[in-house]
């Protein structure tokens, strides 16, 4: 049975000798995060600017936001993934960087944070003034979050 050290070694060798699977590997990565959080953030943006207009206005775009969800967890798991593949590509140097727990950090924020938006979107459809509060923080809460993993993800290999 192979250990996870055996299979990120392998892995490693054969990442490091394509420059065509570092590509691919590479943009799942990219393109996961912008079309993912770009969908997300357009998503977030466009619920706090309903708030506060016509009572319909708000209804609609949080069933645009539960349209949009499909689209940002298929983002998301691309990003997982091809992060993944990425950690086998260099495991020590990985496991060792601050930068790295971080952004697992805050990956795992944006994650809970997104249920929080989603089972708040119920409510604030229905009109509960407490579900709108909680929708407008996980909004605020996923624009920060968003941008925040963004930028340590471009950190993180100028780091390792």
């Amino acid at each position: 049975m192979l250990s996870v050290r055996d299979v990120a070694d392998t892995w490693a060798s054969i990442y490091a000798n394509s420059a065509a699977l570092r590509s691919v590997v590479s943009f799942a990565h990219i393109g996961g995060l912008v079309g993912g959080g770009g969908c997300a953030i357009a998503a977030d943006s466009a619920t706090l600017r309903a708030f506060g207009r016509a009572p319909g206005v708000l209804a609609r775009e949080i069933e645009h936001l539960h349209g949009v969800h499909r689209v940002v967890l298929i983002g998301l798991a691309a990003v997982v993934v091809s992060g993944v593949l990425l950690m086998f590509a260099d495991l020590d140097a990985y496991l060792a960087s601050t930068a790295f727990w971080i952004k697992m950090a805050l990956v795992a924020a944006l994650v809970v944070n997104g249920r929080i938006l989603v089972r708040s979107s119920g409510g604030a459809h229905e009109g509960e003034p407490a579900a709108q509060v909680a929708l407008r923080r996980a909004s605020v809460t996923s624009l920060i979050l968003w941008f925040a993993t963004t930028f340590v993800g471009a950190v993180l290999p100028n780091v390792l």
